[in-house]
């Protein structure tokens, strides 16, 4: 398998894991978690962050940010995934969209510092368990849709 192919793979492996993961994850802990608020599914309009000047539904921006992801992971991953995709996907996730989501596009978005140098934990844990949840996802993915196989 060739590069393009990593990265259109992995782009569709992340735009379904940003929509049933990250999304899914999410909805559980608006239902069973005490502070975490970020309503799954939103389309309310939300700055975009390539270009700020354009509002896209929150579903929209998230899903294409997920085949971003997944594009990048596809790249990651290798040509021929093999070996607990599964569990480098997750450790991807908590590295790559975790962190970034938390230093990056959570205090962009909410104009506010970053909840990991605040230390809130209502929000640490739900966005560390969702980043892993998307990298796992989109990894296990992307290793069933490049070889017709589960990883």
């Amino acid at each position: 398998m060739n590069a393009l192919r990593s990265l259109l793979v992995g782009f569709v492996a992340g735009m379904i894991a940003a929509l049933i993961a990250q999304e899914g994850i999410s909805w559980l802990f608006v239902q069973y978690w005490t502070g975490w608020n970020a309503m799954p599914w939103s389309t309310d309009p939300v700055p975009s962050l390539l270009v700020p000047s354009i509002e896209l539904p929150w579903i929209i921006g998230n899903t294409l940010t997920g085949g971003l992801w997944g594009a990048l992971f596809g790249l990651i991953l290798g040509w021929k995934p093999q070996g607990m995709m599964t569990i480098r996907g997750a450790i991807l996730g908590l590295f790559g969209p975790g962190l970034i989501s938390a230093f990056i596009v959570m205090p962009h978005l909410a104009q506010r510092q970053s909840p990991l140098l605040e230390g809130n934990i209502s929000e640490i844990v739900p966005i560390l368990c969702i980043a892993a949840g998307f990298g796992a996802v989109a990894a296990w993915l992307y290793g069933l849709f490049s070889w017709g196989r589960l990883p």
